[in-house]
């Protein structure tokens, strides 16, 4: 047996299969698909919190121009919320999460956003010693044409009308000239745009036909690009059209990967989880999931050696949301001949818990995952040692003082440092309501400062205190 073979081989019984099903891959449920009764049943009436029961408080409202379309954050920039309106106009409006504070407005748009925006953050040296500076930028596809916004000031740096058909959102490495900007296509391909800042000329730099749909975002880590197609191939690209490994994981790759250290974590439709050497492409294991695996997983940086995975399947009981516990290791060859043997990477998979009929997550605090599921109001605050449910909240309610109609979006996001502690919510006029966490504390902190055993939950404080 090969080294590779054995690898593989290894990693693979290393993997601990937590959950079996039958796989239902005939017709497999969209994402995000409804599933608020089999959710809500699930809460008991004891654990609902109203009033002042609630760690949350009113933050910030903001009346926008019409109803929501969509809405994001960008890790590298977490400081703002974006929405783009459901209007004739789709124009994007960019708030201050802390303050909701609308920083600018874009120019309209043709087309609602239904691709994954990029934000894009890059550190320049400043013009004195010592001195950095931003280059924040948003890229969104709309209509087949890329636009390129300054995040500062809302203002367009330029845009592309593109020669093909994007499938993917685009991920942006670099700056002008160097400027690399990566794009999936309904024609198998993985397109590289560039743009020349003295010509004002974006255009197609290079390109490399994978032969299967990349509807999947590319990922960037440290001038390293990396790509999954529905074929169940992922793909590592250097910058300029340098294929670095592939690996063929099985039936398709939906969902962005997500890189913590040296590994690249991702799923497929045929429900396993993997998790490769970034670098090589070798397997350092692999877990077999109740669903197939149709978007990026999550890691936070206060738990390096855990990421959570989302399943999606139209029975709620099969998807939902997994928390993978992962170590890394090395097996060492026995060889009684040979002791020269170099040892193996692998990486070792178990789930910790399961939490079924959840799909989206909302806000988070070291403590707790706040999850829901499309169209409903219902928040679920999920421990994140235990995955038990500790409490719930209808956002509907409020906090005793009603602000706004009733709810029809609540933006879905992913915090890794875990500072945003909020949950925004829009109604059908476009008016916004900020809850916040205010003053959080870890119960275990608040244990050691006062002597006395840890409180059920953060409490928030008095409100002129936190404003």
């Amino acid at each position: 047996m090969t080294l590779t073979a054995f690898s593989r081989y290894a990693a693979g019984v290393i993997a601990v299969v937590a959950f079996t099903a039958c796989d239902d891959r005939a017709a497999p449920a969209p994402m995000d698909a409804s599933v608020d009764g089999v959710a809500g049943a699930n809460v008991d009436s004891s654990r609902l919190r109203h009033g002042e029961q609630i760690p949350f408080e009113h933050s910030w409202d903001l009346k926008l121009p019409g109803p929501v379309h969509t809405s994001w954050t960008g890790e590298a920039v977490p400081d703002l919320i974006f929405f783009q309106l459901d209007s004739d106009d789709h124009e994007i409006y960019a708030v201050d999460a802390m303050s909701g504070r609308t920083r600018w407005v874009s120019e309209p748009l043709p087309k609602p956003i239904n691709l994954q925006p990029h934000v894009h953050r890059v550190v320049l040296p400043g013009q004195k010693a010592d001195e950095f500076v931003n280059d924040d930028r948003l890229y969104v596809v709309s209509d087949d044409i890329l636009f390129c916004f300054d995040i500062a000031y809302g203002q367009l740096v330029w845009r592309y009308h593109l020669p093909f058909s994007a499938a993917s959102g685009a991920q942006a490495v670099g700056v002008e000239p160097n400027l690399r900007v990566f794009v999936g296509d309904w024609s198998g391909r993985v397109r590289v745009l560039s743009y020349i800042q003295e010509k004002a000329f974006p255009h197609v730099l290079w390109q490399w036909n994978l032969y299967s749909e990349v509807t999947a975002s590319p990922v960037a880590r440290e001038g390293l690009v990396y790509v999954g197609d529905h074929a169940g191939s992922m793909h590592c690209f250097e910058l300029d059209r340098e294929k670095v490994w592939s690996f063929k994981a099985g039936t398709g790759i939906h969902g962005q990967g997500v890189v913590r250290g040296r590994a690249l974590y991702f799923g497929t439709t045929d429900n396993v989880f993997y998790a490769l050497n970034r670098l090589s492409g070798e397997e350092l294991g692999s877990l077999y999931l109740s669903a197939p695996i149709k978007r990026q997983p999550m890691t936070f940086s206060d738990e390096p050696n855990r990421v959570y995975v989302w399943t999606d399947h139209r029975d709620p009981r099969l998807g939902g949301l997994h928390a993978i516990a992962t170590q890394a290791d090395n097996i060492v060859l026995q060889d009684a001949q040979d002791r020269t043997k170099p040892s193996i990477e692998v990486e070792r998979l178990t789930t910790a818990w399961f939490y079924p009929g959840v799909t989206r997550l909302v806000s988070s605090t070291p403590e707790h995952l706040y999850v829901t599921t499309t169209n409903s109001s219902l928040v679920q605050a999920v421990n994140r040692s235990t995955g038990k449910l500790d409490w719930a909240w209808k956002l509907d309610e409020g906090r005793g003082k009603r602000i706004g109609g009733d709810i029809v979006h609540v933006s879905q996001y992913q915090d890794p440092n875990d500072l945003n502690r909020s949950i925004y919510t829009v109604d059908g006029d476009g008016q916004v309501v900020a809850y916040r966490l205010f003053g959080y504390l870890p119960k275990d902190r608040v244990a050691a400062m006062s002597g006395k055993p840890a409180a059920p939950a953060a409490v928030a404080p008095p409100k002129a205190e936190a404003e």
